[in-house]
């Protein structure tokens, strides 16, 4: 028969050896075995990253790591993980959230743009991207559960006014666009140009340019030597206080912290 085989090389002693740990999915039902818990423990005390995706959150809540921290999984099971773990701050509504060194994400879907995010977060925008266009994915998404950290989407709307729009802000970030001046652009007046916009892309359109210019300036952080105030402006901020305002907030972190996290990447 034709179909996908599974060849498992490695038992999970394998976790003494690896950086991450990611459980795929679980049974509802299941506790951990006792050695898989020991392992575990000694790994999450060593400070590795662990990734629940879809029904694995439920294998990394019945070993007590998401105890008092905030997880998701799919909205259909809220419910169920809310009676069975109490004392976890469950989130129906994120694609996948972060709390510490545990990442948890929703369905299938959302597995997905939990693990861009994570080629994101260690190896960069760039590379993200590249993974992205070749599963035919978008790179980062505000939809559906809600992405926990809000990112601009970059897919091309149906509507050609809306894709013809965004190809031209994109092409020219660092220019200034008023609501009135984008709204003239298509053709609309600037209410039904603000409905329709968030009808497509699930963020209003100042809060989509703001996260559209911080996802040009992470690409300019990772590949060039410039000043920060020069990426603040090729990036279309108004000023280097104002770019590091938004910096710090949507990825709490700092402009020059980013950077030095691939200061390998280039001279």
């Amino acid at each position: 028969m034709n179909g996908l085989n599974i060849d498992i090389k490695e038992n999970t002693t394998a976790i003494e050896q690896a950086d991450f740990i990611i459980f795929p999915s679980w049974h509802l039902n299941r506790q951990p075995s006792k050695q898989l818990f020991e392992l575990v423990t000694k790994a999450h005390q060593q400070r590795k990253l662990f990734v629940g995706l879809y029904l694995g959150t439920y294998a990394l809540a019945y070993m007590g790591l998401l105890d008092n921290k905030q997880a998701t999984s799919h909205w259909k099971y809220n419910a169920d993980f809310v009676s069975k773990f109490p004392q976890v701050n469950f989130k129906s509504h994120p694609l996948f959230i972060e709390d510490d060194n545990i990442i948890t994400s929703a369905g299938s879907a959302a597995a997905i743009d939990c693990c861009l995010y994570i080629v994101k977060r260690f190896y960069g925008t760039t590379l993200a991207n590249k993974v992205a266009q070749i599963m035919v994915s978008d790179p980062e998404r505000s939809g559906g559960q809600n992405q926990y950290i809000e990112q601009p989407i970059i897919e091309r709307a149906s509507d050609e006014r809306l894709a013809k729009l965004v190809d031209h802000i994109l092409e020219n970030i660092s220019e200034q666009f008023s609501l009135a001046d984008v709204a003239n652009y298509c053709s609309m007046s600037v209410r039904s140009f603000s409905r329709h916009f968030k009808q497509i892309y699930s963020l209003n359109f100042t809060a989509w340019l703001t996260n559209a210019r911080l996802n040009h300036s992470q690409a300019l952080l990772e590949s060039t030597n410039l000043p920060i105030t020069q990426i603040s402006a090729l990036a279309g901020f108004s000023s280097e206080q104002n770019f590091r305002k938004h910096f710090k907030q949507h990825f709490d972190t700092t402009p020059n912290a980013r950077r030095l996290l691939f200061k390998g990447d280039h001279n």
